[in-house]
């Protein structure tokens, strides 16, 4: 059997997890707690919302884990599309909707894919210096390059 400071720790949790801002809200999470007694789930429901234990619990939780831990996940947010939109009272357009957007959810619907293409063409003219050693050497090289030519051209 759990001790109260464990229960209030659990009751804050779900509070925070269900993201109950009302009495009705707060009465159910009672009641998952203490499934077999009606009457002191009510009694938890009223008083443990204003609990000093609680409320601080739900600030070190909420510093713990960070906000988004209280968040629905995909599969939340999916299951409760889904329940909504098989409720009998849901008409047709509301379920197309609701449909469409469970599908999206759950990536049933492809998205074109956007394909940015950055092609960037630059024709500037760039200038690549070679270093050709000394000036000695160069001209040596140079003589070279023009005696080769000269050969090939008489060919």
């Amino acid at each position: 059997m759990e001790n109260e400071l464990e229960l209030k720790s659990k009751f804050a949790f779900e509070l925070l997890r269900a993201n109950v801002t009302d009495s009705i809200g707060a009465f159910k999470i009672a009641l998952s707690i203490f499934p077999n007694d009606t009457g002191v789930a009510l009694r938890v429901a009223n008083e443990w919302v204003k609990d000093p234990i609680v409320i601080a619990e739900q600030q070190r939780l909420a510093d713990e884990l960070g906000e988004l831990a209280f968040l629905p996940t995909k599969i939340d947010l999916s299951r409760a599309i889904w329940e909504k939109a098989n409720k009998e009272y849901t008409c047709t357009e509301d379920f197309t909707k609701l449909m469409r957007l469970y599908a999206e959810v759950r990536g049933f619907i492809e998205k074109p894919t956007t394909n940015i293409q950055n092609n960037l063409i630059s024709n500037n003219k760039v200038m690549i210096v070679t270093d050709h050693g000394n000036d000695n050497e160069w001209e040596t090289k140079l003589k070279e390059q023009q005696r080769v030519l000269r050969l090939d051209s008489a060919r």
